[in-house]
């Protein structure tokens, strides 16, 4: 066991979530009269940080979306599957204490893919969900600009048939500026 200190008692609010960053897992810590609970810090939904969220009753209320977790057990009162992981904390000398290497050994088992010095930081969503596909690629732009994919950005074909495309073979005459008539009857059609 090492055991570390990640908040300082009298600066954590009863009933108010509070963040911590240890072994590179985003911790939420909530004061609930003379206990403490450390749980993993982000919504199992989409990743937000539950130190952004609230207390309502005995949950912990995700700010982003409404998911909740019972704050001394970290398991969804409306869907029991659903839960934060629960590390072992304690009080001593006015600080709570958690250890490093339980939350090590959690983050080995479970790798954290938030880079926090890049865009979006600690409040990226590094996944989206089956009804939003397009969210790794707008953060790819986000971050990278069009600097991966050229100045014009991705290219498509536009709902025509590949078979209609210019081959190879069909040139561009430019005596005439034009295209073969084939090609231009096809476009226009």
């Amino acid at each position: 066991m090492k055991k570390v200190s990640i908040a300082s008692w009298n600066e954590i609010e009863d009933r108010k979530p509070a963040y911590a960053l240890l072994a590179n897992v985003d911790l939420v810590i909530v004061r609930y009269e003379d206990k403490v609970s450390v749980m993993y810090g982000r919504c199992a939904h989409r990743g937000a940080l539950m130190a952004d969220g609230t207390i309502v009753g005995d949950n912990i209320i995700c700010g982003v979306h409404g998911w909740d977790y019972l704050f001394e057990t970290g398991v969804s009162e409306y869907n029991n599957s659903e839960r934060l992981h629960k590390f072992s904390a304690w009080l001593e000398d006015d600080s709570v204490w958690v250890d490093e290497e339980e939350i090590a050994a959690w983050e080995k088992e479970n790798p954290q893919p938030y880079k926090r010095d890049s865009y979006q930081g600690l409040y990226q969503d590094p996944g989206g969900t089956p009804d939003e596909p397009h969210v790794k690629f707008i953060r790819s732009l986000a971050s990278d600009g069009l600097s991966k994919l050229g100045h014009h950005g991705p290219m498509g074909a536009m709902g025509v048939s590949r078979r209609k495309l210019p081959s190879v073979g069909m040139t561009y005459n430019s005596t005439s500026r034009s295209w073969p008539r084939d090609l231009c009857w096809m476009i226009m059609r």
